[in-house]
């Protein structure tokens, strides 16, 4: 791999652009969904839970909590180890397998209501990074053909991936799609064909029973194709106000999503990292290898700002001291950056609509009807 001195500034700038790349995969945001169907599909193949979930930190049952939040890194490490302990077989097409609408919530609901077909491929690839993408999908119509395409670019690079892992992750993908798009229109809508850009592997049988159609290899391409004429077909469960609901849902869901994993999330790490000491814009910025200006472009993109994300660091910060009950208000507004005291009791104000005693009173009272109870 070419490497470049970390005195060049194009050096810094791919450093910062990885450094970005890993701060978000390792956020914690999805739901432990495809983990689970990763662990479904491995048991089937003999192999643990525990062995799949290794280095992970996670349990088999934190994957039915549904208060779990998982990351990308997390998904990588599981389907990592699937991969290497049943390289060659089938693993991945039966994790997609396990993948239906109901496995992504809100977001599958939003395609069962769909109004049509094209509806409910629009809906799939603007909400795709709901269910942990890891890999660019997007559809074109190709004259007769509706094409499915699935793209390296990735926020995890997926070109750095070992041969047998990048498979894994491309058969999981191809038969999460078709099972979903049978989920949504019946087991009728089945591919017209599939293309892949590898070799056939030994499990090619298997595989086309999975896609019930040909499947071609060494296209240099990951495909699905379907009929064009489908796209006006309504699906069973068409609900067009069920499905203006769930699709504003979905972007709140993004939108929440995009925030706790984007540059914000960053930024966020920054002004966290070393307790009683805040930097400044220019120094986040130095730290996350960008000048401030480009940093305040890309949080201006997210609809943040250093000051903002500024305040609710002091704000969540100046909650939990205030929950200890142990520091008074000016050792608070000191340890906070504050000047003085009465700047910190107009910013809490503004914060929280409540004066620092009224908050605190309720820190109380709340405390001691917990301690009966």
């Amino acid at each position: 791999m070419r490497t470049e001195t970390a005195a060049h500034p194009r050096a810094r700038a791919r450093t910062g652009n990885a450094n970005a790349h890993a701060a978000a995969s390792e956020s914690h945001v999805y739901s432990p969904a495809k983990l689970y169907a990763v662990v479904l599909a491995m048991h089937e193949f003999g192999v643990a839970a525990a062995d799949v979930l290794a280095d992970t930190g996670l349990r088999v049952d934190d994957l039915t909590n549904p208060d779990t939040l998982t990351s990308s890194a997390q998904y990588l490490t599981a389907t990592r180890h699937a991969a290497r302990l049943r390289p060659d077989t089938a693993a991945g097409l039966r994790a997609g397998q396990h993948l239906h609408a109901s496995s992504i919530g809100m977001f599958g609901y939003a395609l069962l209501c769909a109004v049509s077909l094209r509806h409910a491929f629009d809906t799939g690839v603007r909400y795709h990074q709901l269910a942990n993408a890891t890999m660019q999908v997007d559809w074109v119509q190709q004259g007769a053909d509706v094409v499915w395409q699935f793209s390296k670019n990735s926020k995890v690079a997926l070109d750095r991936l070992s041969a047998e892992h990048y498979r894994f992750l491309v058969d999981l993908q191809l038969a999460c799609q078709v099972t979903i798009t049978r989920d949504i229109m019946g087991d009728w809508c089945v591919p017209a064909r599939v293309r892949m850009e590898g070799p056939a592997p030994s499990y090619v049988q298997e595989m086309a029973a999975v896609f019930n159609c040909p499947v071609e290899f060494d296209q240099g391409v990951n495909e699905l194709h379907y009929p064009a004429a489908w796209l006006t077909l309504a699906p069973p469960l068409a609900n067009p106000i069920a499905a203006a609901q769930a699709s504003r849902s979905c972007a709140a869901m993004l939108e929440d999503l995009q925030r706790k994993s984007g540059i914000s999330s960053l930024v966020y790490g920054e002004l966290t990292r070393t307790p009683g000491q805040f930097p400044d814009i220019e120094q986040v910025a130095s730290a996350l290898c960008m000048t401030s200006r480009t940093l305040r472009r890309k949080l201006d993109a997210e609809n943040a700002s250093y000051s903002d994300l500024f305040d609710q660091v002091r704000q969540a910060l100046a909650i939990d001291y205030l929950h200890t009950g142990y520091l008074h208000h000016d050792d608070i507004a000191a340890a906070l950056g504050f000047s003085d005291v009465t700047n910190f009791r107009r910013a809490f104000k503004r914060w929280t609509g409540k004066t620092l005693g009224a908050y605190q009173q309720s820190v109380l009272v709340n405390g001691s009807a917990t301690r009966q109870a």
